[in-house]
Formats: structure tokens, sequence, C-alpha cells
């Protein structure tokens, strides 16, 4: 039963049927169109709201219940941070794959870049190259892109780049 109304600051308190315990409650919690008054018998359930507890979604018994529950502030403020972040995780996921995709295109088109990559790691690791300088100097002679890219990188007097833009064998291995 509502026990105490303040009207013009638009709450009060309702005494809890057999306990003698009174619990806040705020206009906004009464269905629209309905004016609170002391003595009228509600129903309501309750939240804990800043270590108090208050009564929300109140109803009027005979009256058809609220359509729609208002969401407490602490559930809304929760809500709204994976509103936020699932759609940032996405993005963040598809941009990863999306990076990982053109990132392998790119050395699929770039085969000479792939070859230089490949042999500066293995340089960087300590390993032996798997070619050495021989009389060889023609795209011809070569057995791989990775072969052609050690030659021009490494051995003087090849003819593999005819335009000089350190992608040997355009026209054959690397292109």
């Amino acid at each position: 039963m509502l026990k105490k109304w303040n009207d013009e600051r638009g709450f009060g308190f309702i005494e809890v049927a057999g306990t003698g315990e009174e619990i806040f409650v705020h206009m906004s919690e009464f269905p629209k169109g309905v004016r609170p008054e002391v003595g009228m018998f509600v129903s309501f359930t309750t939240v804990i709201k800043d270590g108090k507890q208050r009564a929300v979604s109140v109803g009027i018994p005979g009256r058809a219940p609220r359509k729609y529950h208002r969401v407490p502030p602490e559930a809304e403020s929760a809500r709204s941070v994976f509103v936020f972040l699932i759609p940032l995780v996405i993005v963040l996921v598809l941009g990863i794959a999306a990076y990982r995709v053109v990132g392998s295109l790119y050395w699929e088109m770039k085969p000479a870049a792939k070859a230089r990559r490949d042999l500066a790691s293995d340089a960087a690791t300590g390993r032996e190259p798997a070619f050495r300088c021989d009389q060889r100097k023609h795209c011809s002679q070569m057995r791989s892109c990775a072969e052609a890219v050690y030659f021009l990188d490494h051995c003087p007097g090849v003819m593999m780049d005819g335009d000089n833009d350190r992608t040997p064998c355009e026209e054959q291995l690397c292109f």
C-alpha cells in the first residue's frame, strides 16, 4: 500500500504488507496516467540502487500492467558497454582477417619481394643461402624466382633485369 506520497517532489514510500517495511518509489515507476494517492494498493518489483531498495514497475491491481519495463540504470550501463564492444570486436576480427588476406595476395603477386624476404630471414637466422654464384647470367638458366633474386642481388654481371626495377625475370619466373 502507498503509505506516504509527496506530490511536489514526485516520490513516496510503499509499505510492504505484513512487515511494516517502507520502500522508496518514484513517480516514473507508476503506469502512465496514474496519479498516486496515499492508501492505494500497488504491486511492484524491487531493485537495489545505491545500496537501497527501490520499487520499480509499479502496477495497480485491476489495471493492465505496463507494456514495457524500464531498465534500471545499472543494467543500462552494462548493456551499453556490450553494445559498444561487440561491434568493435567484430570490426577488429574482420580487419585482421582482411590484413592477412591482402598480405598473402601481395606475396603471391610479388614473388620477387617474397623471395627477398625469405632470403633476408635466412641470412638473419644465420642459415647458409641455398644458392651460390656461378657462370649463369640469364633467366633461362634459373630454376626459380628465389634463385633469380639471389643471383641479381649477389652475383655480378647477371642479365635478368632489363628495366632496372630489381625484379628479375619478369617475363618468365617472377611475374
